[in-house]
Formats: structure tokens, C-alpha cells, sequence
């Protein structure tokens, strides 16, 4: 865990969630690889969905939503990230979101994402 630098800089997060039920316990790790190669400015948006991985991690998608691609779906990244050497994302299991407020790729996909987090509310 060298080299981890954590100097955010200020700026404002747009509000994915009017209200969150529950949440992943401990959250999870997110591929580096992965959020960097959809994320390309470093960080990691609120309202991402989050697949699991082959290694036991978890990674975001970078490739138009489907059923099959979604299979597995636990939730969605709760707020920003930093895309560091190690990111670790609270992820939201319940509640609901606002459509608006989803990255892009999330946004157009939103009707499957309704069928593969049926706990969530999309308004």
C-alpha cells in the first residue's frame, strides 16, 4: 500500500440518492484497471454499478448494460471515489436514486438496471 495519495480536491458531488436502506457491509474493492479505463478523469461517480470480478474483487462496466453482463449486480457505487491504487466503494444495496443524477452509461441502461436491483427506486 505505498505510493496511496489521498489529496482530493475540493469540488461538488451531485446527489445520487434521496434515500439509502442498506448498504454492502465493509463495502468492496474496485479493479484499478477497470475505473481507470472507463474513468479516464480519476474518479469514480456516485450511481456506478458495480459487477463481480474473477479475482474477488469487483469492477464497473465498460461496455453498453445488458441482462448477461448484469448478472451477479450487487448494487451501486454510493458516492465519488478517487481511483487510487486500492479503491474502496460503499456500495448501495437499497433505496432510491435519482435517473438524472447516473453516469451516462448507467443512465441509458436504466430499465435493466431496475430488473437487476429490484430494491432500488429509479425516479
Amino acid at each position: 500500500m505505498n505510493n496511496i495519495n489521498d489529496d482530493f480536491q475540493a469540488g461538488r458531488q451531485i446527489v445520487v440518492f434521496d434515500q439509502i436502506d442498506a448498504t454492502y457491509p465493509g463495502g468492496v474493492h474496485i479493479s484499478k484497471t477497470d475505473a481507470a479505463a472507463r474513468f479516464t478523469n480519476g474518479v469514480i461517480p456516485a450511481g456506478t454499478v458495480v459487477v463481480p470480478d474473477t479475482d474477488g474483487k469487483y469492477k464497473v462496466l465498460n461496455v453498453a448494460l445488458t441482462a448477461s453482463n448484469l448478472a451477479g449486480t450487487i448494487g451501486l457505487v454510493s458516492h465519488d471515489i478517487k481511483v487510487d491504487d486500492f479503491p474502496l466503494a460503499s456500495i448501495i444495496m437499497s433505496g432510491t436514486a435519482r435517473i438524472d443524477a447516473l453516469p451516462d452509461l448507467e443512465k441509458t441502461g436504466v430499465a435493466l438496471l431496475a430488473k437487476a436491483l429490484p430494491r432500488i427506486s429509479f425516479i
